[in-house]
């Protein structure tokens, strides 16, 4: 059951992480920076991004809880953040043009959140922590929860990879093409940041309070993530 825990869950990672995405940001941010500044960097990114999955499996839904922050809000939050990126990456200030300052930190923002682990992902991590604690009492959870682990380690090392070929790409292009590159990405990046905010909307307008109905507990990526936790085997009996 390990390994097919591992397994589903890269699988439901994959998607949601999108690792070559966070490939092009990095690209469009990392232009003036040096090459030992951009290594130091992604190791760093790849180190948050595993930190940030286990502290949203096990306690993101209590950190949501405690400051009342809910799946939609995170939504929204994490499309204006990408959206403003992505607007100075399209317009760069005057004093930009000789280059990003080399000491800038784009390691967790916004490589790690929110563009690895970004309301999507924590909603699927929550959401699928919630279902592993309602299963029957059969299921040996500690295993479980060691294969997340495992599996967030895994998505890890191989976003870390796939950042690793940001440097090689940097050298084919030269300036010129990362300054295209760079403007390009921040035109989807807005796009990407105007789409989070529209489904952030469109959470809370189909909210049954809204509309003045009895609250009905949903979240968008539990079905997936329980769609999923139903392909485990059953605990054979003693």
């Amino acid at each position: 059951m390990f390994f097919q825990v591992v397994f589903i869950a890269l699988l439901a990672l994959l998607p949601m992480v999108n690792p070559p995405t966070t490939a092009t940001l990095l690209l469009g941010l990392s232009k003036g920076m040096s090459r030992e500044h951009i290594r130091r960097q992604i190791n760093l990114a790849a180190i948050y991004l595993f930190a940030t999955l286990c502290v949203s499996f096990f306690i993101g839904s209590s950190i949501l809880d405690l400051f009342g922050i809910s799946i939609p809000g995170l939504r929204l939050a994490g499309g204006l953040i990408i959206a403003f990126i992505g607007f100075r990456m399209l317009f760069p200030a005057p004093s930009q043009s000789a280059g990003v300052d080399i000491n800038q930190s784009i390691a967790f923002v916004p490589l790690t959140m929110p563009s690895m682990c970004g309301p999507g992902t924590m909603a699927l991590v929550i959401s699928g922590a919630a279902q592993i604690a309602e299963l029957p009492d059969e299921y040996n959870r500690f295993v479980i929860y060691a294969a997340m682990v495992t599996a967030f380690a895994l998505m890890s090392l191989l976003s870390w990879g796939v950042l690793k070929l940001a440097d090689p790409v940097c050298k084919i292009l030269g300036a010129t093409g990362i300054d295209a590159m760079t403007r390009i990405m921040g035109f989807l990046l807005v796009c990407m940041g105007m789409q989070f905010c529209i489904n952030g909307i469109k959470e809370v307008a189909q909210d049954p309070v809204f509309h003045g109905a009895p609250a009905v507990q949903t979240a968008p990526a539990q079905s997936h993530a329980s769609a999923a936790l139903d392909h485990l085997p059953a605990a054979r009996q003693p």
